[in-house]
């Protein structure tokens, strides 16, 4: 009797042992889990988890998996860095958010757009002619803001859902805006600081300094931006990160 009590015993020891290392193992692969979904956190400038306490955060946490959103400003820029930054984002099997001035779309740059869309990212509303808003009455404001949403959708057919001031120069009065327009403000807690800086391993070391677990990443489309993307991304991969679009809420509004 007892031999099979102590074999029956090894038996369950065996079969629990099995079954936390399978469910530990799924844990870290996030085998058949549902993907993350994030939401953007004003208040901190990032993203954060869209839903509370759930298998996937644990296993995000066991497996050191982070997430980013990657942002560029300031374009279409033209002159094939456009396109060198979309293929450098596809290799990485990665999306961003592109922050377009809308006076930059003209008829060399217009195509850019449809590039964007169809590669996946987000095209966002960046003001028509990026002045610093917070030295503009409210109907200024909503003029460069509106604009902007109608050169876009006079490409796209589509009106975008957010919006980033020029210089993350925000007031009340901008925010308020952007809100009665449908559109969400996105600012940014990780800047690649790429606006001044002309030396690429130094855009490259800001951005690897700042950028932490639910970023939102601040960058440009610049030729020198361009050409470190590559190996910032592959950097930041190596550190668990996983690049990510917050779920929009306002969702891009078809124009009929």
């Amino acid at each position: 009797m007892l031999l099979i009590y102590t074999c029956y015993r090894r038996y369950f020891f065996l079969a629990g042992a099995l079954l936390t290392l399978f469910l530990y193992a799924m844990l870290l692969t996030a085998h058949g889990m549902a993907a993350p979904r994030f939401v953007l956190d004003p208040e901190m400038g990032g993203i954060k988890h869209a839903e509370g306490f759930s298998l996937r955060k644990v296993s995000d946490v066991l497996a050191g998996r982070k997430y980013a959103v990657l942002t560029f400003d300031d374009g279409p820029y033209g002159q094939g860095v456009d396109e060198q930054i979309l293929a450098t984002l596809q290799k990485h099997h990665a999306h961003a958010v592109f922050f377009l001035v809308c006076s930059h779309i003209n008829d060399a740059t217009r195509g850019e757009l449809a590039k964007f869309e169809s590669a996946g990212d987000v095209i966002g509303n960046h003001t028509y002619d990026h002045p610093d808003l917070a030295k503009l009455s409210q109907p200024q404001i909503r003029d460069q803001i509106e604009r902007c949403n109608q050169r876009i959708a006079d490409v796209t057919g589509k009106r975008p859902g957010y919006f980033r001031p020029p210089f993350g120069s925000t007031t009340p009065a901008v925010a308020e805006v952007a809100k009665s327009l449908g559109m969400q403000q996105v600012l940014w807690n990780a800047n690649s600081e790429d606006s001044w800086i002309k030396q690429p391993q130094q855009i490259e070391n800001f951005s690897l300094a700042q950028t932490e677990d639910q970023s939102i990443l601040l960058m440009h489309e610049k030729p020198t931006t361009a050409a470190v993307l590559d190996d910032l991304l592959t950097q930041l991969e190596q550190r668990g990160f996983q690049f990510v679009l917050p779920d929009q809420l306002a969702d891009n509004t078809a124009i009929n």
